[in-house]
């Protein structure tokens, strides 16, 4: 009977001691964390004027290493796409001529930007953060009539906050899910045809993704 006794106290005080271990380590703050993520774009303002289609054609990759507490630093790159169709439409060449015909826009960019992002909750399954990305973007716009592809190409400054949440998939997982909403400003301009002068271009990306996770 004592060496029961003796049994079921050695086996609760393990029990005790591995439910105290797990309940110390739950969860984990990462030192670092990598992400690819699908990009929805909806344009804004001038940009909207040009292309009014939301667009799901964009990815994005981004990593991000923490410096203290929730306080982390990183880089995103990405290639996003917007297009329309419209039907007949009167455009003035710069030179001053007209041509009457169905017309496709479409502008491509590929954003580079250095990110600070501040994390409230690093070690728990669900790390809400705030962002701010700053840097530029490679953009060309084309507009095809008919035969006639009339674009142009700039380089551009831009600002991106971005509010997001990081989801491990498990207290101890080094994978989860990204899902961020952010919005871009740029200094980029449209200038095809006459009328068709635009400045300081602007979009809200919709961010869905997946995160590799750094201890």
């Amino acid at each position: 009977m004592k060496k029961i006794i003796g049994l079921f106290t050695v086996i609760i005080l393990l029990t005790g001691s591995l439910q105290a271990q797990e309940k110390a380590t739950i969860g984990f703050k990462p030192s670092s964390y990598y992400t690819f993520s699908w990009n929805t774009t909806f344009t804004l303002g001038d940009f909207n004027k040009w292309v009014t289609n939301a667009s799901p054609a964009g990815f994005d990759f981004g990593g991000r290493y923490l410096l203290d507490r929730g306080l982390t630093v990183g880089f995103n790159i990405g290639w996003q796409r917007v297009s329309q169709k419209y039907g007949y439409q009167t455009y003035y060449d710069l030179d001053g001529s007209a041509i009457t015909a169905d017309n496709y826009r479409f502008t491509w960019m590929v954003p580079f930007q250095g990110v600070i992002a501040y994390h409230f909750l690093p070690d728990k399954l669900v790390s809400p953060y705030l962002g701010l990305g700053i840097g530029g973007d490679y953009m060309e716009h084309h507009l095809l009539v008919q035969e006639i592809d009339a674009y142009n190409t700039r380089w551009d400054f831009s600002l991106t906050p971005e509010v997001g949440a990081l989801i491990k998939f498990g207290n101890f997982s080094n994978w989860g899910a990204l899902v961020a909403f952010n919005y871009k400003w740029t200094t980029n301009k449209i200038e095809l045809y006459k009328g068709s002068k635009s400045k300081d271009l602007s979009m809200l990306n919709l961010k869905v993704g997946i995160c590799l996770i750094i201890r």
